[in-house]
C-alpha cells in the first residue's frame, strides 16, 4: 500500500468538519499543563515535565480514542476524556517505556531515534482497539504494521512543518517584544494543529490495519 500524504491529510479535514469543536477541546485539555507551563519560572521546568508526562497519562487514551471516532465517523463526544482514567497506569507505563526506547535508540545517533518513534508511532491507537494487551505487545504490534512504511510516515509528519512555521514565527516575534511569554503562542497554536496532525495520523492507521487484515 502506498502512503499518500496529500490524500490522508484531505480525508482527516474532511472528517474533522462538524467534529473541530470536539477536537480542539480535547486537545485543550490534553495540553493543558504544558499551557500552564509556559507561565511558570525556567526554575521549575524539570518538575512540570515530570508532571506533564503524568497528567497526559490520565487523558492520552479518552484523547486517543476520540481522534479514532472522527476518522471512523463514530460519535466523537468530549466526555469521553475523562471516562479512560482507570488506565491511568497502562498509560504512564507505555509513555514511560516508549520514551526509554527512542532515548536508548537516540544514543547511537539521531536517524535511529526518529525511526525509533515511528514505529511506535501506533502504538496508543492500537492499545485504543486492543485494550487488553501488554505494553511490549502493544509496541510489538506497531513495529509490524509500520513496516515498510517508515520513510512515508515520516514523510507525512514532516508535511505539517509549514504549518508548524506559521506558528513559530510569530512566536519568535513574540520573544523579541515580551519575551516571558516566548512559547505560549506555540503552545495555543500547536492545540489547534493537533487535532488535524493526530486525526491524519489516526486516518493512517486505520489504513495499515485495514491493509494487514487483507493479506
Amino acid at each position: 500500500m502506498d502512503i499518500n500524504c496529500k490524500e490522508i491529510k484531505e480525508n482527516a479535514r474532511l472528517n474533522l468538519k462538524g467534529n473541530w469543536k470536539v477536537a480542539i477541546l480535547s486537545s485543550f485539555v490534553y495540553s493543558m499543563l504544558s499551557l500552564i507551563q509556559e507561565f511558570m519560572p525556567e526554575s521549575s521546568s524539570r518538575w512540570f515535565s515530570i508532571g506533564t508526562t503524568i497528567y497526559n497519562s490520565l487523558f492520552i487514551f479518552g484523547y486517543t480514542a476520540i481522534m479514532l471516532h472522527i476518522v471512523r465517523g463514530e460519535k466523537a463526544e468530549f466526555i469521553e476524556m475523562f471516562t479512560e482514567y482507570k488506565r491511568f497506569f497502562k498509560g504512564l507505563g507505555i509513555m514511560l517505556v516508549m520514551t526509554i526506547y527512542t532515548i536508548l535508540w537516540s544514543l547511537l545517533l539521531v536517524i535511529p531515534g526518529i525511526v525509533a518513534a515511528i514505529k511506535y508511532s501506533m502504538t496508543f491507537y492500537i492499545w485504543v482497539d486492543n485494550p487488553d494487551i501488554g505494553i511490549d505487545e502493544a509496541i510489538s504490534e506497531s513495529i509490524e504494521i509500520t513496516e515498510g512504511h517508515k520513510l512515508e510516515i515520516f514523510k507525512l509528519v514532516l508535511s505539517f512543518i509549514g504549518w508548524i512555521a506559521l506558528i513559530l514565527v510569530p512566536d519568535l516575534l513574540v520573544k523579541f517584544f515580551a519575551p516571558q511569554y516566548f512559547g505560549l503562542i506555540m503552545s495555543i497554536g500547536m492545540i489547534v494543529l493537533s487535532p488535524y496532525i493526530e486525526v491524519s495520523m489516526a486516518t493512517l492507521y486505520t489504513r495499515l490495519v485495514n491493509e494487514r487484515q487483507n493479506r
